[in-house]
C-alpha cells in the first residue's frame, strides 16, 4: 500500500472531500503540516498502473478540487511510500509551497487560440501582399509547387510573410487579452499552419467574465478572417513548477 498524490493546497483552504474519490475509487483525504496540505488517497498497486479509468479519475478529482479552492495540481502517477513520507515532503517544502500557493491564490488557467479562418491562406496573403503572386507560379518537376499541398514546402516568401503576419496578429491579440491576465505565456505546443498562437493565461476568478469578453471583442475586431477558441478553467498546471519541490 502506498499514497497517491493529487495536489497541494493551503491548510485553511475550504475543500470538502466528503464522498470525493480518486484512483481505484478510493476516498481522498488531506495531510497537513504547518500552513500547507497534500490531498491524497491510498493506492493499492505495487507498481504504477496507466489505467484509463484511473487517469480520468485523477483529472476529475483535480477539477472538483480546483472548483472549491486553489490547488497546485500534480501530474498523474506521483506516489509516496507512506503518510510519514508525505508529511516529510510537506515539512521540507512548506515555505516554497506556501509561496507558490499564495501566488496562484484564486486564479485559474485558461487556454485561448487564434487561427486564420480563410478558404486559402496563400490567396488571403496575396490580397494583402501582391508580391506573393509568383509563389503560385513556382514549379517543381513541372508541377505548381503550391498545389502539391502538405507534401511540399511552400515558397520562402510565403513562409517569411506568414511568420511576419502571425507575429503582428499575435501581438495585437495579446494586447487585448493580456491586461486581464495575472500572467500570460505563449504555448509551445505544435501549431498548424492556420493557427496564429495559443496562449496559456493565468486569470483571477473575479476577472473571468471580462477576460472572456476580451476574446469576443477580439473576434469582432478581427472578423471575418480569424476565429478564436478557449478552454478552461483548469488548475494552473502550466504556471506551477513541480521541479521546485524536493522529494528527498
Amino acid at each position: 500500500m502506498s499514497i497517491f498524490l493529487y495536489a497541494y493546497t493551503l491548510a485553511d483552504a475550504p475543500h470538502d472531500l466528503e464522498d470525493l474519490t480518486g484512483v481505484e475509487g478510493r476516498n481522498l483525504f488531506m495531510v497537513t503540516c504547518g500552513n500547507v496540505s497534500a490531498i491524497v488517497s491510498a493506492y493499492g498497486q505495487k507498481t504504477l498502473s496507466l489505467s484509463g479509468d484511473d487517469i480520468f479519475a485523477h483529472q476529475h478529482a483535480q477539477r472538483l478540487l480546483m472548483s472549491q479552492a486553489s490547488i497546485l495540481p500534480l501530474q498523474y502517477g506521483l506516489t509516496l511510500s507512506s503518510l510519514s513520507q508525505v508529511e516529510k515532503v510537506l515539512t521540507n517544502n512548506e515555505e516554497v509551497l506556501e509561496k507558490e500557493l499564495n501566488r496562484i491564490y484564486r486564479k485559474v488557467e485558461m487556454e485561448v487560440t487564434m487561427r486564420f479562418d480563410v478558404p486559402d491562406l496563400l490567396d488571403h496573403l496575396i490580397s494583402k501582399y501582391p508580391y506573393l503572386r509568383d509563389e503560385k507560379g513556382k514549379v517543381l518537376n513541372g508541377r505548381l509547387l503550391y498545389y502539391l499541398g502538405d507534401r511540399a514546402k511552400k515558397g520562402e516568401k510565403f513562409t517569411r510573410t506568414l511568420a511576419k503576419e502571425k507575429e503582428i496578429y499575435k501581438s495585437q491579440f495579446k494586447e487585448m487579452v493580456g491586461p486581464w491576465c495575472a500572467e500570460i505565456r505563449e504555448s509551445h505546443l505544435p501549431l498548424s499552419e492556420m493557427d496564429v498562437v495559443t496562449f496559456n493565461c493565468l486569470v483571477n476568478r473575479e476577472r473571468l467574465r471580462v477576460f472572456e469578453k476580451s476574446i469576443y471583442d477580439a473576434g469582432d475586431r478581427f472578423a471575418p478572417d480569424f476565429t478564436f477558441s478557449y478552454n478552461g478553467p483548469w488548475a494552473p498546471q502550466n504556471f506551477c513548477s513541480q521541479a521546485m519541490i524536493s522529494y528527498k
